[in-house]
């Protein structure tokens, strides 16, 4: 199978396993009746480090999208693709430019804190933003509206990476190992 065709498959495939991660798997947040930890965050994550930062990203914005759509929430569904678009830029680009790092303690450390600083630039700043210019709501009172989902989201995400590191030795090569870099 050629590089191209292998990443378009797989990142076809990261992005229906967000969808049905995020439908599927709903486990709600106490103390919030709209808020679910969104299990998606877990492909997001693994996809992020192996195939980098258009996949990762594509995964994100594109599963929020198909999420939002059969769900029919659409109203937050821009800002939620806006923030999942800084959060797949910059765990994909520390994702890809790191793998190959020997202390895989401090890689993981590594990652878990861009997930964690890049979900709170993604959903605290880039997401609570544009929801303020869309309702004309002051950016305090999206910025605390959108804490559940960035306190919630960045625990998932941290904890894809560990997943991440665990299948390196179950997956096949030609998954962990793209030639296909955009």
């Amino acid at each position: 199978m050629k590089s191209y065709t292998r990443w378009i498959t797989a990142t076809a495939v990261g992005i229906a396993l967000f969808t049905v991660f995020s439908l599927v798997l709903r486990i709600p947040v106490f103390a919030s009746g709209h808020f679910y930890i969104c299990l998606g965050y877990i492909v997001m994550g693994i996809f992020c480090y192996y195939y980098g930062i258009l996949s990762g990203t594509l995964i994100g914005v594109l599963g929020i999208l198909f999420y939002c759509l059969i769900t029919s929430s659409l109203g937050g569904m821009v800002g939620w693709m806006l923030g999942n678009a800084v959060i797949g830029v910059c765990v994909g680009l520390v994702g890809s430019k790191t793998r190959e790092m020997k202390n895989e303690l401090l890689h993981q450390a590594l990652l878990i804190g861009v997930g964690i600083l890049s979900t709170a630039l993604g959903m605290l700043l880039v997401k609570s933003v544009y929801e303020s210019l869309l309702s004309g709501l002051p950016f305090s009172v999206r910025f605390v509206a959108n804490m559940t989902g960035f306190i919630t989201d960045a625990i998932v995400l941290s904890v894809s990476f560990p997943f991440a590191f665990s299948l390196r030795k179950a997956l096949p090569k030609w998954f962990t190992a793209p030639a296909f870099k955009f």
